[in-house]
């Protein structure tokens, strides 16, 4: 009876998924019922699969917490069970392009109304080094694993395109463990601050670097990158940093009109006593929509915008809301969608170098990365930090939904070697998921940095 009640759940949740998976595949009325039997866009039906998607969204968040896996991993082997019913959705790529762009800004806007404006000025240095050096150290290191992992395995793929995965797979996001991280008592609570607040500034920094190395390799000159220092020496070029502190100039300043515009709402909630809640969805979308608009980052500008924002108790029952949206129905929908578009032979075939890959990604990369860059806070008499506690946040890293709207938006962009990209980013995506979150209390308890 212990080990139905243990195991119950998972068999019950493989067994859903495969079931539906045959009957939408297999069941020629079902089948017609998502597709028109012509193959073109139906808006019916379209509709027909968005209320799939919703509702198999909410099963997931209500069903899910009964197992240790979190429900992201759920959310992308039903999407790739329900491949059929939501090909509505995910045929025209440059749409879904857009709905999850859009989506992103609502999950780092999201990020930033999270992190407690006081302790992210207050642990700003190393924050900032951990999310800035950190991320392009990623890059590097990564982009160097990869670089070795397809010649050992004999893959053609180009380096620019290697870059594009690095920086892809460089952000992170702890949402999957805030959770658990809510139940852990730490020694030093600042712990948690660190890792939500580095988290939300990696995803900007990460969508930037994306974008950089997208472009170069859409362009005429990709060809040309032969080695991993060929992609990267433009990175450090006068021209391009130029450019990036112009997006980063022209991101923070739209942030601040986006929380400023939030103040002026707070301040009147607060006179009136009447909360409607469509202007803070309608800032978020304003302040990516300005910020890409006028040249910067449109994503920094939204992090900006909810970061600046503190919620007074008038008006925390519409942020409170809006939290509950993005991680019960914003973030399972995208990796719905992202598992509607996996191929699975792919997947098989690229199963050795893309678990091999996320191991050395997790357990090389990013504590290299995190060791190197909080150094000067571990070093001195009194450091801020131990080497258990750098430890532990060299392991709470794992990805998730930024980095699977970028993979979807270098897909729909027609990079090169798209398959490639897809197939690493989702066994990344899928392994730290599954192995780190779980794993996280124990690893807490192990290096003593928690309170009995």
């Amino acid at each position: 009876m212990t080990v139905l009640k243990k195991f119950g759940p998972y068999a019950a949740f493989l067994g859903v998924a495969l079931v539906l998976a045959y009957a939408t595949a297999n069941i020629p009325w079902l089948r017609d019922l998502f597709i028109h039997p012509d193959g073109h866009f139906d808006p019916e039906r379209f509709y027909l699969s968005l209320a799939l998607l919703f509702g198999v969204g909410y099963g997931l968040n209500y069903f899910a917490p009964k197992t240790a896996i979190p429900s992201f991993v759920w959310a992308v082997l039903f999407g790739m069970a329900l491949q059929v019913p939501l090909y509505a959705l995910t045929m025209n790529l440059e749409a879904l392009k857009m709905v999850v762009e859009l989506l992103a800004a609502f999950v780092l806007f999201a990020g930033g109304v999270e992190v407690p404006i006081k302790n992210f000025k207050k642990y700003f240095a190393p924050i900032a080094t951990l999310s800035l050096a950190g991320t392009v150290l990623t890059v590097m290191l990564f982009a160097y694993v990869l670089s070795g992992l397809t010649g050992f395995f004999d893959i053609q793929v180009s380096i620019v395109t290697i870059l594009v995965v690095a920086a892809i797979l460089a952000s992170i996001d702890p949402t999957a463990i805030i959770p658990t991280l809510d139940q852990l008592h730490f020694r030093k609570p600042f712990l948690r601050d660190i890792a939500v607040s580095e988290s939300a500034v990696n995803d900007v920094v990460g969508t930037i670097l994306t974008r950089f190395f997208l472009v170069a390799a859409l362009g005429a000159t990709a060809g040309a990158m032969v080695t991993v220092e060929d992609g990267l020496a433009p990175l450090f070029t006068r021209t391009v940093l130029d450019s990036f502190a112009l997006e980063i100039v022209w991101g923070v300043l739209v942030g601040l009109l986006g929380a400023k515009i939030l103040s002026i709402w707070g301040k009147s909630v607060r006179e009136t006593h009447w909360s409607d809640p469509a202007l803070f969805f309608a800032v978020p979308i304003f302040c990516f929509a300005l910020g890409s608009i006028a040249g910067g980052s449109g994503f920094l500008a939204a992090f900006v915008a909810g970061l600046l924002f503190e919620a007074k108790a008038e008006t925390k029952i519409v942020r409170n809301f809006f939290e509950k949206l993005v991680d019960g129905f914003m973030k399972p929908v995208i990796f719905l969608l992202l598992g509607a578009l996996v191929a699975l032979d792919v997947m098989v075939d690229t199963m050795a170098i893309g678990v091999l890959a996320a191991l050395v990604f997790m357990f090389i990369v990013r504590p290299a990365v995190v060791f190197s860059s909080l150094m000067p806070w571990m070093s001195r008499h009194n450091a801020l930090l131990t080497w258990r506690e750098v430890m532990f946040l060299s392991f709470i890293r794992e990805t998730g939904a930024i980095p699977a709207v970028l993979i979807l938006t270098a897909v729909a962009a027609g990079i090169v070697h798209a398959e490639f990209v897809f197939a690493i980013g989702m066994w990344v995506i899928l392994l730290t998921l599954t192995i780190e979150p779980p794993f996280t209390p124990l690893l807490a308890r192990y290096l003593g940095i928690t309170k009995d």
